[in-house]
């Protein structure tokens, strides 16, 4: 009897986790892998699938796809592995390119023509027309407050000319086209006041931009210089062009800006390793170093090193 019960607490254990696993079938798989990574390193490759691709960088999936291959063959034609692998759906890994303030600013340098060198002179370049457009914003506000009380005032009259002669019953025929004439002025005043209100908040947007690219280059040229704030923004934001994540079981590689096919692969690699285990290292011209300072798609020594750490780790390094 108590041998069938035994069997009968088996039977539902099994069971149950059967039943659990076929419910939870793609959750189980990337723990699986999860686990796999971390303990035997480099014994297969990770797998990864594309995640939300926004439109507004205008690339194809297509070419996301060969651009990250090429991303893989910087990491695995040197170590003669096969460490990544795409997959259409259930990837390990999930890339998505995520559109910000950072493409954007790249995107409208690029549509202004203002040529971006990672050099002091183009930094130097980049900070005065970041202050003369700062200067000229500034005037720009001025003005536009002037014309709005202006306007305001103007307003502020005319309706009060018009509800005195409408609780006389209606104004004189000469007065009334006066006021006709005026409230014409007035709406074309408010156009006027909408078209420069429309002018400060595109230069903002350049202003940002600008801001923005400077960021990038106090970061790429290591300066010791306080970064530029966005309009209305408390502080300058850290530039970042792309980022890796682990957490509750979901690894994702978040892209945010490239200016050239050079930048995107070389920040895809840089992730790459990231989800691979490897942390920074101290060469400017390697794929891991902390930013991507580099023209270069190809291993570092250090790059190298880190590798081979990586895949000596776990219990892989007993076996």
């Amino acid at each position: 009897m108590r041998r069938a019960i035994d069997f009968l607490i088996w039977a539902l254990l099994l069971g149950g986790a059967a039943y659990f696993g076929y419910l939870h079938q793609t959750e189980v798989m990337v723990a699986a892998r999860q686990i796999e990574a971390k303990f035997l390193p480099c014994r297969s490759p990770i797998t990864y699938s594309l995640g939300a691709i926004d439109p507004q960088f205008g690339m194809g999936t297509s070419t996301l796809i060969a651009r990250l291959k090429e991303a893989e063959t910087i990491w695995e034609q040197p170590s003669g592995r096969d460490l990544f692998a795409y997959a259409a759906s259930g990837g390990a890994v999930t890339v998505n390119l995520v559109y910000d303030y950072r493409q954007q600013a790249t995107d409208k340098m690029k549509a202004s023509g203002i040529q971006i060198t990672r050099s002091l002179s183009s930094y130097e370049s980049l900070k005065a027309q970041y202050e003369r457009m700062e200067r000229s914003i500034s005037a720009e506000k001025a003005a536009l407050q002037k014309n709005i009380a202006t306007y305001e005032a103007r307003e502020a009259a005319y309706n009060a000319e018009v509800e005195k002669w409408n609780r006389k019953g209606g104004a004189p025929p000469a007065t009334y086209d006066r006021l006709q004439e005026e409230k014409a002025a007035l709406q074309g005043q408010v156009q006027a006041i909408k078209a420069a209100q429309a002018k400060v908040n595109a230069d903002i947007d350049t202003l940002n931009a600008l801001g923005a690219s400077l960021n990038k280059l106090i970061a790429e040229l290591n300066l010791n210089v306080e970064k530029y704030n966005q309009a209305g923004a408390s502080a300058g934001k850290e530039f970042e062009e792309g980022t890796y994540e682990s957490r509750a079981g979901e690894q994702r590689i978040d892209i945010y800006e490239y200016s050239s096919r050079t930048e995107l692969v070389r920040v895809l690699a840089h992730e790459f390793g990231h989800a691979f285990g490897i942390g920074h290292v101290a060469d400017p011209e390697a794929i891991m170093y902390e930013i991507n300072r580099s023209d270069t798609l190809v291993l570092s020594a250090d790059d190298t090193a880190a590798l081979d750490a990586a895949c000596s780790a776990g219990i892989g390094q007993w076996l």
